[in-house]
């Protein structure tokens, strides 16, 4: 390709997605940090240098973590550009963001059990034009999350042909690959009532929107006296899964390197702790 220093960076995202199957979510982020890119000054192809990406990275007042995430974009069209040969100027000494790491929470298992007794006899209503009731839906939201550790967008996609011989099985958008997971006793009943429920075999999307999920989760969660969010059931199937048979857990939840699992999904405090050295003084 030739050389098009004055191309526009929304213009060179669009090239660079033109080439790739992507999810909705990763083309939305990307547009995201293009249009932060360009309110800071970095909206062309020849703003790709050091010292602007630089000020622009440290201009940002989101937290870490966000800007971790705005840095790894960036670079990713960047790169892709040097290596198309669209720009001559390498991806190099862009600074680096260091982000605090805080401990992985989790639900213990008996909390986890009290809010499914509680979402049984929850009658509050989710909204929408079908306004389920949180009895109605959130059971099965919580077993099959549990059960699987599926992440939000694949549990809200789940249709009748996911559900087959107890098991859960799909393909996980992040990923691609073919995912099965077997459902307990309780969440295959969970599958089955919401299929019956269902006008067009889907499990929950045919009444939640991903929006409406999120919201619904988190107010039945405060409703209820408890921390967390949707997220914590990948990570609690995640703990359970490491303190019972320890590394298993990278594999179940299909990541590519173990140590990724242990940083984001696992709840040490849930899991044995190692052994201590030996007590300086025994008790008398």
């Amino acid at each position: 390709m030739a050389m098009q220093s004055d191309m526009r960076l929304s213009d060179l995202l669009s090239l660079y997605l033109a080439g790739r199957d992507t999810s909705q979510r990763y083309r939305e982020s990307l547009l995201r940090t293009v249009r932060k890119a360009d309110r800071s000054g970095v909206s062309h192809v020849t703003d790709l240098k050091p010292a602007i990406v630089n000020r622009f990275l440290a201009s940002l007042s989101t937290g870490a973590t966000t800007r971790q995430n705005v840095r790894r974009e960036i670079l990713t069209l960047w790169r892709w550009a040097f290596e198309e040969g669209i720009t001559d100027e390498p991806p190099l000494r862009v600074m680096k963001i260091r982000a605090k790491r805080q401990p992985v929470q989790a639900w213990a298992l008996s909390d986890l059990r009290r809010m499914l007794d509680l979402a049984e006899q929850d009658e509050t209503h989710t909204g929408g034009r079908h306004s389920r009731m949180i009895c109605d839906w959130m059971p099965g939201w919580l077993s099959i999350g549990y059960d699987t550790g599926l992440r939000l967008g694949d549990l809200l996609a789940l249709t009748s042909r996911n559900v087959c011989n107890g098991m859960i099985s799909t393909v996980a958008n992040k990923t691609g690959k073919p995912l099965v997971r077997p459902l307990s006793d309780y969440g295959q009943e969970q599958a089955i009532e919401l299929i019956d429920a269902s006008p067009d075999e889907s499990l929950f999307c045919w009444f939640l929107t991903r929006r409406r999920a999120i919201l619904s989760v988190r107010a039945f969660l405060d409703r209820h006296g408890y921390d967390g969010s949707t997220k914590y059931l990948r990570r609690t199937c995640a703990t359970y899964l490491e303190r019972n048979n320890p590394g298993q857990a990278w594999r179940y939840l299909q990541h590519s390197v173990p140590t990724l699992v242990e940083r984001h999904y696992v709840d040490a405090s849930l899991c044995p702790a190692p052994a201590g050295p030996p007590p300086i003084k025994c008790p008398r």
